[in-house]
């Protein structure tokens, strides 16, 4: 009996022995996984989402110009149904203004702030360049050169790299030539890119500012959620 009773210890031994070699050997796994790779997974993961909500700010300069809006602080909902909605602050011409924008297709749509009514407006916003894997965020991942890990929490990954201001061109127009930085935040469970900040010039409205003190600040949530964008004639 004594003797089946050392079994039973010895058994328990082993059994938690295997356990934590397991258990290192995925830690290991996870700590040898290279920037280069994790970028490469969350590309393919977000090119197979199907819709999220985002929200926009910028510090030290005044917006992003997309077509002929200048967004400045701005957050919304992107589908890959070709349908966006945008609420916030932006520049149209000489305008500052709070409003909405909807964009179904090709046609874009704003909400006046002075008559409260839906008016189509001309412009060019390419909303499937967010999902397209040969234009969108997975070519962006792509393009990051030099990448290193910053930081790696529970939850998180977070990657610092540099790419070109053209790797944006399908998203938000022409851009300049030069390099601009990024920091990126990955979801370590889903692989979703999940936070981004762009430090640098990025076209040719942007002021020539030192120490990349240009920021775009991007988060993305509610991915895969289901979501409908109203067209706003109709």
């Amino acid at each position: 009996m004594f003797g089946t009773g050392i079994s039973a210890i010895l058994a328990i031994i082993l059994f938690v022995g295997a356990m934590t070699i397991s258990c290192d050997a995925k830690s290991n796994m996870e700590i040898t996984k290279t920037p280069k790779e994790i970028l490469s997974l969350s590309g393919l993961s977000m090119q197979d989402i199907s819709s999220f909500e985002f929200e926009l700010s910028h510090k030290n300069v005044s917006g992003t110009q997309i077509g002929d809006l200048v967004f400045s602080k701005a957050e919304g909902l992107i589908s890959s149904d070709n349908a966006m909605l945008v609420e916030g602050k932006f520049l149209f011409g000489n305008l500052t203004l709070s409003g909405k924008l909807i964009t179904i297709d090709d046609e874009i749509f704003f909400l006046n702030p002075l008559t409260q009514k839906w008016e189509r407006t001309e412009g060019t916003v390419t909303v499937l360049s967010f999902f397209k894997p040969e234009e969108g965020i997975k070519k962006i991942l792509d393009s990051v050169t030099s990448p290193s890990i910053e930081s790696s929490g529970k939850t998180y990954w977070n990657i610092r790299g540099s790419m070109p201001a053209s790797a944006l061109s399908n998203i938000i127009g022409e851009t300049t030539e030069n390099e601009v930085e990024i920091s990126i935040w990955i979801d370590k469970t889903t692989n979703y890119l999940t936070r981004a900040i762009i430090y640098g010039k990025l076209n040719e409205y942007d002021r020539s500012e030192p120490d990349n003190t240009i920021q775009r600040i991007i988060t993305i949530s509610k991915i895969n959620e289901a979501l409908f964008i109203e067209h706003p004639l109709k």
